[in-house]
């Protein structure tokens, strides 16, 4: 076998045609005028023309040129000035290689290249890409059975973008089939395809299942380099033809490359101004461009102005309604993102859309949307569909959130989703009827129950169904309002006699702000135990072993208006009232003097704290120096002076180190006139400060002791214990008053 025989068989197993034929024709084997007579019948069933331009392509153009051999298409090469290898290369696949002197024009080089072709029908490609997919029949057929008078053929073109060792995919649809007789290039840059008849006519279109795989994207720095070329070339065409509102698109994307914002922005705004049809292609890819923009910015107003004003018009647009679910995200519309995603699944979802997006992408988005909101099903179903074994859910393994829930759907939503920072699986109780309300439960857990029992029953309930070793008590009518999960990890992650005690904010009548009461609401399932219909009520399973009281890292708030909450509170009272005359309990006494006192029926209230005081106490629980504190109080607001004054006495030996006690004794001490005790209570509340209100450390003390001088007739110190109280509006009133005094 002769050396050129045998190079010429490894040059046409690479695709180089034209230099096969050399060597075979230089070859003195005698089969090599077999494979020359093989190349000639090859050449006579060729019936399309490929088409390139080209300069400086060496690295990538004989890939390019290889890609096109199994679909026996006519090579045609206008090269406009190279000065490396590509002539050279581009000669050794075909023998229709020219010249062409660059003008700065890309239409003039693609028309120039098809009029050097020897067929009408034209397939168009870069010398960065390679062709795959579809066949060399299909092609035919479309030039063949189609009117080509009006119609072209478009296929994919997959961008591969490079950024350091990531790749991304960008895929576009682009017109690149024609009838040479009845369409040509126009543009000098961002060339299109258009009818000789008439440039502004609309083609009709047929996709077809060739690809390119496009890898002019790889190097920034040459990115950079072509855009500000392009806007160079794109300044001169507008000076030309200043509205024309494909080329203000493309400069206004050639700006957002090259980072200068500023001036991307005011051609997006002409881009908009002008272009109403948002259902073309390219205008899509503007309306990508410019979205991104946005929020590359920061700019999420515009971002969200640009969606309203083009969804309409993109329905039908798998990437459009996933670059809008972006937008609805950033501009904390998550409901809108989730129903323009849900749309986006419903339409014929591509492996890869014209924008990059992915079936899997929409997938994840709404996962991480879902996760977000604590919608833990929802989340792992889209997860499930993603397919990818690493992306799941990490759900604390040790907490669930119990929550208690009769018919308030609303609420629900807001309480489930205000709670998913705490990363917990939800055990949901629901003691409704409301079918809607069931259905909504399960988006965010399948530990969904229905409870139809006694009142009495519902915590040996909760504990048969709690599945982790703590378990936390919400109300569907409360929500999370701040917390810090990692604390409370560290809190759960062991099991122990505990008892966990929360923050409740409560609304107050005329007072914004509300006020915070303590509710014990964390439990250790193989501790503890619920006393009675309220779940607040938690105490030891075992007798004679005593639950540490943990005050745990987050508030809870009603999420209920003032009139709402007074409603559910008086409810509250009747059912305490109801069990206590069935059996005593000291935490129905408390919780039903508490509430009778933060609704100012003082004289109730009194009464239920002297029976929850009157029980078995340990003085070391929160419940019970407030309910000494608040007794006090009460027994001076029903004028029990005396009655309050046996009660510091009583109580002074435990609590007498404690802010919260020696306010409430000043009270005491002031209402029977023992105001120098009452001074010396009211500056040692100060002086501890360990209260949990700031008001009794700082202000309100001040106040008070302003009020005995006052009252002392010392002018002097009643200025300045009011002017410490800084701006509470009692302690101004009596600046105010004292300086009117003469």
């Amino acid at each position: 076998m002769s050396d050129e025989y045998q190079a010429g068989l490894d040059a046409l197993q690479a695709g180089k045609v034209q230099l096969a034929k050399e060597l075979f024709a230089a070859s003195d084997d005698e089969r090599a005028s077999g494979e020359l007579a093989k190349l000639a019948t090859r050449q006579k069933d060729q019936l399309i023309s490929a088409c390139l331009i080209t300069k400086n392509n060496q690295r990538t153009l004989a890939e390019c040129l290889a890609s096109l051999y199994r679909y026996n298409f006519e090579i045609v090469i206008a090269d406009t000035g190279s000065t490396d290898k590509t002539v050279e290369i581009a000669r050794q696949f075909t023998d229709k290689v020219y010249h062409f002197d660059w003008v700065n024009d890309f239409a003039a080089a693609r028309n120039f290249a098809a009029s050097k072709a020897s067929f009408d029908y034209i397939l168009t490609l870069d010398s960065d890409e390679r062709l795959v997919g579809g066949s060399k029949e299909e092609l035919q057929d479309f030039f063949i059975n189609t009117d080509t008078k009006k119609t072209v053929g478009l296929y994919k073109v997959v961008n591969i973008l490079s950024s350091g060792k990531k790749q991304n995919q960008v895929i576009n649809n682009v017109i690149r089939v024609y009838d040479r007789r009845y369409c040509k290039y126009y543009y000098r840059i961002h060339e299109q395809v258009g009818l000789i008849a008439d440039e502004s006519a609309l083609l009709d279109t047929k996709v077809l299942k060739f690809r390119t795989i496009h890898y002019g994207y790889q190097d920034e720095k040459l990115l950079q380099k072509k855009s500000q070329r392009n806007v160079e070339l794109l300044l001169a065409q507008l000076a030309v033809t200043p509205d024309h509102v494909y080329f203000i698109y493309q400069l206004a994307k050639s700006y957002y490359i090259l980072k200068n914002y500023q001036q991307s922005f005011e051609y997006f705004a002409k881009f908009f101004l002008i272009q109403k049809n948002y259902r073309l292609q390219w205008v899509r890819d503007g309306i990508d461009a410019y979205l991104k923009l946005c929020i590359k910015t920061k700019r999420y107003d515009k971002a969200l102005e640009c969606v309203n004003l083009c969804q309409e018009q993109c329905q039908d647009s798998f990437d459009m309604l996933c670059i809008f679910a972006t937008v609805y995200v950033v501009t904390d519309n998550d409901e809108q993102a989730i129903r323009a995603l849900k749309k986006a699944l419903t339409l014929a979802s591509p492996d890869k859309g014209e924008f990059g997006w992915t079936t899997a992408d929409a997938c994840k988005d709404l996962a991480k949307i879902y996760e977000r909101q604590g919608r833990w099903v929802l989340a792992k179903e889209m997860l499930t569909k993603v397919g990818d074994e690493k992306l799941k859910l990490n759900l604390d393994q040790q907490l669930t959130v119990v929550v208690l829930v009769d018919e308030e759907t609303t609420k629900l939503t807001a309480c489930l989703q205000s709670l998913a920072v705490l990363r917990a699986n939800y055990l949901i109780l629901v003691r409704g009827t409301n079918p809607q309300t069931i259905t909504l439960a399960r988006q965010y857990s399948q530990a969904v129950y229905h409870f139809s029992g006694q009142e009495d029953e519902l915590g040996n309930y909760c504990l048969t169904k709690l599945t982790t070793d703590y378990g936390l008590i919400v109300h569907a009518n409360e929500k999370l309002l701040g917390a810090d999960p990692d604390v409370l990890k560290q809190i759960t992650s062991k099991k122990a006699a505990i008892v966990g005690r929360v923050r409740i904010k409560v609304p107050v009548k005329g007072d914004e702000f509300g006020r915070q009461t303590h509710e014990l609401r964390l439990l250790v399932k193989s501790y503890s135990k619920f006393n009675g219909p309220n779940l607040t009520d938690i105490s030891s399973r075992k007798p004679r072993q005593l639950l540490k009281q943990v005050e745990l890292p987050l508030i809870l708030a009603k999420n209920l208006t003032y009139e709402a909450y007074y409603q559910s509170e008086v409810a509250k009272q009747t059912r305490l009232k109801a069990s206590l005359k069935q059996k005593p309990n000291p935490t129905a006494s408390f919780e039903l003097a508490e509430s009778y006192y933060h609704f100012e029926n003082y004289e109730a209230a009194s009464q239920a704290y002297l029976d929850f005081l009157s029980g078995p106490l340990e003085l070391a629980k929160e419940e019970t120096l407030t309910a000494v504190t608040n007794l006090i109080s009460a027994l001076i607001e029903v004028k029990d002076y005396q009655g309050a004054f046996n009660i510091v006495t009583t109580f002074n030996p435990y609590y007498q180190g404690l802010s919260d006690f020696q306010f409430a004794a000043g009270l005491a001490y002031m209402n029977i006139g023992q105001f120098a005790d009452a001074l010396t209570a009211f500056e040692n509340a100060r002086k501890l400060a360990n209260s949990d209100s700031l008001g009794i450390n700082t202000y309100l003390s001040y106040y008070q002791q302003g009020v005995i001088h006052e009252a002392m007739g010392n002018k002097q110190q009643a200025l300045g214990a009011y002017r410490l109280a800084g701006k509470y509006e009692l302690a101004k009133a009596g600046v105010e008053r004292l300086l009117r005094k003469k």
